[in-house]
């Protein structure tokens, strides 16, 4: 009867290979290899086309360059024309006069329009780091969205092979349970974990669709397949010096830069107030020209006539009731807090690179850790599979080392991951993060083969053969 027994839990065991195989020999990636998968640089094209955010920022900017334009107008002279014809019955006769003119209006003296074209400058510089953040905010997205789904397979994997484990456990537990070896609580404590990690597997396919939805709504695009970091991929390391990074942040972090111009802009704007005070000057010509048909010579006040003036006007404002000195001191007021905002903006930005530089210091150990605790894992697992050969392990054993050796590759997997999302980051602190960063990355990433989970599939092989 044992023999019987045995022979039968033999073939519960390799029945349930099959899935477990197929999801070992997936890999990191989820998918089975594909030559033509997607990287990170072919998917940050396809956001440069399709992110809604990035046009925004874009359109934002292209409609703010035009405010320079609109305050040097205010500098250039002003040219208008004018004319009218009108038409008369006088005793029964048509008579009509025409009128053209042409007037020009030049500045010679306009505080106003000084300060406020130089407040434009500061309007524009700060646009363009408005819409530099944007584009680096774009590849922090791009490269977080696409390894989230990396990630979202990798735990596909691990509920699928955690499934398949505890399938098979369940089985065993009713095979044994048939022959007085095991109770009932066994297998409805077996029947239990199996169901819990059936649930696992749908919540993982679940995170998988929507990590697949947020890649679609970066790009358009659906992409069947992307690139992968391989597990034991080099990551680039440096010397991080805080101070160094501190002082980058300070000074060239895009939002302080940007709050920088925000300080230029107020204190333009106290001075765009302060004109109020002052006088204006303009020179004004005007060019006009009547004609009169129809109208007898006798009639005074109707002969054609030409005039011609050139001269300059001058007005000295005396008193606004107040309005233009509230209007300074509201000025001095937002200088202040737009000085304090940077000043803040400053301290954030030094604290950001500092956090960041530990977040990427402390990555690169726990990469190093974690590639050890998978080392680890995975000779346990081997020896507990040559255990299980001979009898000195059970079925329960192999599966849970195996499980464990799982959920150590994917920590692992993550913490690549990480390592390389808070690099951009720490760049981007500084202000420094280009698409050229993406391409560094980029060439570590591999298509998504099974060579490098060969040892997993050849551990599930010598089990079927134990068994």
């Amino acid at each position: 009867m044992k023999k019987q027994n045995r022979s039968k839990s033999t073939m519960l065991w390799r029945s349930t290979l099959k899935p477990l195989a197929l999801a070992l020999a997936m890999g990191s990636s989820g998918v089975l290899a594909n030559p033509g998968a997607s990287g990170l640089l072919d998917v940050y094209q396809m956001a440069l086309l399709q992110d809604a955010k990035l046009a925004q920022a874009r359109a934002q900017y292209d409609a703010n360059q035009q405010l320079l334009q609109q305050a040097k107008g205010a500098l250039l002279p002003n040219i208008s024309a004018s004319g009218s014809y009108t038409i008369g019955d006088i005793d029964y006769t048509d008579r009509t006069s025409t009128n053209v003119g042409v007037n020009l209006t030049q500045p010679l003296y306009n505080r106003a329009a000084w300060s406020g074209y130089e407040q434009a400058k500061s309007v524009v510089q700060q646009a363009d780091y408005t819409f530099k953040s944007a584009e680096q905010d774009l590849i922090v997205r791009t490269t977080d969205v696409y390894f989230k789904v990396l990630l979202a397979q990798e735990d596909l994997n691990l509920a699928l092979a955690q499934e398949a484990a505890d399938k098979i456990q369940w089985e065993r537990a009713e095979a044994s349970a048939e022959v007085g070896l095991a109770s009932l609580t066994d297998v409805l404590q077996a029947k239990s974990s199996y169901d819990l990690s059936k649930s696992n597997r749908i919540n993982a396919e679940n995170a998988l669709d929507v990590a697949n939805e947020a890649l679609l709504k970066l790009t358009g695009k659906n992409i069947a397949s992307l690139k992968v970091l391989a597990l034991q991929v080099a990551l680039p390391q440096e010397h991080l010096a805080m101070s160094d990074w501190e002082a980058r942040a300070e000074n060239d972090n895009l939002t302080v830069k940007n709050l920088q111009s925000q300080v230029d802009i107020a204190t333009h704007n106290i001075e765009t107030q302060k004109s109020g005070h002052w006088p204006t000057a303009n020179l004004q010509a005007n060019y006009s020209n009547t004609d009169y048909n129809g109208y007898p010579s006798t009639i005074t006040g109707k002969e054609d006539v030409q005039n011609t003036s050139v001269g300059i006007n001058v007005s000295v404002p005396l008193y606004a009731g107040g309005a233009t000195t509230a209007k300074v001191s509201e000025a001095r007021y937002q200088l202040q807090a737009a000085e304090q905002a940077l000043r803040d903006s400053r301290e954030q930005a030094r604290l950001d690179a500092r956090v960041q530089v530990r977040t990427v210091e402390r990555g690169q150990s726990l990469v190093a850790a974690l590639r050890e605790a998978v080392k680890s894992g995975s000779a346990f697992l081997e020896a507990a599979e040559e255990s299980y050969k001979v009898g000195l392990k059970s079925l329960l054993e192999v599966l849970t080392a195996r499980s464990n050796y799982f959920s150590a590759r994917r920590n692992l997997v993550e913490a690549l991951h990480n390592q390389v999302v808070n690099r951009l980051k720490l760049e981007a602190t500084a202000g420094d993060l280009q698409a050229d960063d993406l391409q560094t990355y980029d060439r570590l990433l591999t298509a998504p083969e099974a060579p490098n989970m060969m040892q997993d599939h050849t551990l599930v092989e010598n089990a079927a053969q134990g068994s």
